[in-house]
This record gives C-alpha cells, structure tokens and sequence, in this order.
C-alpha cells in the first residue's frame, strides 16, 4: 500500500490507490465521492456516513460539519 492511497479513516477500507506515475488516484475522488465516501477537509475520508458517525461516537463527541440532514458535509 502507497502512503498516498485513501482509506477509511476509521474501518480503513481502501477507497482509491495512488498512481505515482501520473499523479493520480484510482478510482478518483470525483468517483468515491460520488459512490458515498465522505470527504473531510484537512483530515482524510469515511468510506460512508455510517463510518463518520461511528468515528465520533468512539470519541464521544460531534468533530464534523453537518447538513440540514444530520449528515457530514463540507459541499
């Protein structure tokens, strides 16, 4: 596994491997955001909203943004 490679941060589901010999991720992040994968700015990636919600009940507190839905959102 690359360094540079995107995983869940808390079920460390890889979501996209980096190709370093042209710079970019497989799948994209256009396309495991798109898949459900929820980007957090400065942080990393949750393969899903589920996986958010569980990283912050383990730490028994609300870290991330969230929507009028209740769901983690940075659009």
């Amino acid at each position: 596994m690359h360094s540079l490679d995107i995983k869940c941060a808390y079920c460390e589901k890889l979501l996209a491997i980096y190709e370093p010999k042209d710079d970019s991720h497989q799948p994209t992040c256009d396309e495991i955001y798109v898949n459900g994968a929820v980007p957090i700015p400065n942080f990393g990636w949750f393969c899903s909203q589920e996986c958010g919600n569980k990283w912050e009940i383990a730490r028994g507190k609300t870290y991330f943004q969230r929507d009028e839905k209740g769901e983690i959102n940075y659009d």
